[in-house]
């Protein structure tokens, strides 16, 4: 592994961990200091990041950690479902014994994972999972496709707090379309592929929720801290 791409993981883990949350500005010259690297290596992994959407940048082409809005989440898990519908039908028809036993696989990793707490190992796998039914599919743009898509949604559960919090529901939905692919049924796994992808985006949804109404919850606790903050004041006065 080269620096460029140690400098790549320790910066995507600590994205996918929360550990920078949405607007955080990364600089190259705190980077540089901080991991004790050069820029060259360092920049190398930054255009990776931003190419896979996990940074953007700015008007003042300072790069951030997306604030993701809710009608981007939306458009994003809605064309996810069209094309994962579709890819895991085609896979269910192609399935060989051999990519079952893949698939078996990585629900066992992904066991270990979620046992060993590892949200960013459990995230990682699982977009194995979905890219490796898109390879099933035998079709190369929604192979494509669901990979781009993977590290969006990625981004998404991290920086909606959710991953840690769902992977035993996940585990129980990808064994649903596992299930499905070993009995050669593409309805069936196609039924099982959209509950679970709807499960996905109600999850995430129910948590940006929550995280709004903390938020505001906290900016309506401010102004009325700094009254009796006052009210303490004058009277002590």
């Amino acid at each position: 592994m080269s620096l460029a791409d140690d400098i790549y993981y320790t910066l995507r883990n600590r994205i996918l961990r929360g550990e920078l949350p949405p607007g955080t500005a990364l600089r190259e010259e705190y980077l540089s200091e901080e991991l004790r690297v050069s820029r060259t290596p360092l920049r190398k992994a930054l255009t990776q990041l931003t190419a896979e959407g996990y940074l953007v940048k700015g008007r003042d082409r300072t790069l951030r950690i997306p604030q993701i809005s809710e009608s981007e989440l939306i458009d994003t898990l809605e064309a996810r479902k069209l094309v994962e519908i579709a890819s895991v039908q085609k896979a269910a028809l192609r399935a060989a014994p051999e990519d079952m036993e893949r698939l078996e696989h990585f629900i066992w990793d992904e066991e270990e994972a979620m046992k060993m707490h590892d949200s960013v190992l459990v995230s990682s796998i699982d977009r194995m999972f979905h890219n490796y039914l898109g390879q099933m599919s035998g079709n190369g743009v929604f192979y494509d496709f669901i990979g781009q898509l993977g590290y969006k949604v990625s981004l998404f559960l991290a920086l909606s707090d959710t991953l840690g919090d769902v992977i035993s529901e996940a585990l129980k939905e990808h064994r649903g379309i596992l299930q499905a692919i070993k009995l050669k049924m593409p309805d069936s796994a196609a039924a099982a592929m959209k509950a679970h992808l709807d499960n996905v985006e109600r999850r995430i949804l129910e948590s940006v929720k929550r995280r709004e109404e903390r938020r505001e919850s906290v900016a309506e606790a401010l102004p009325r801290q700094k009254r009796r903050n006052k009210r303490r004041a004058a009277k002590a006065k």
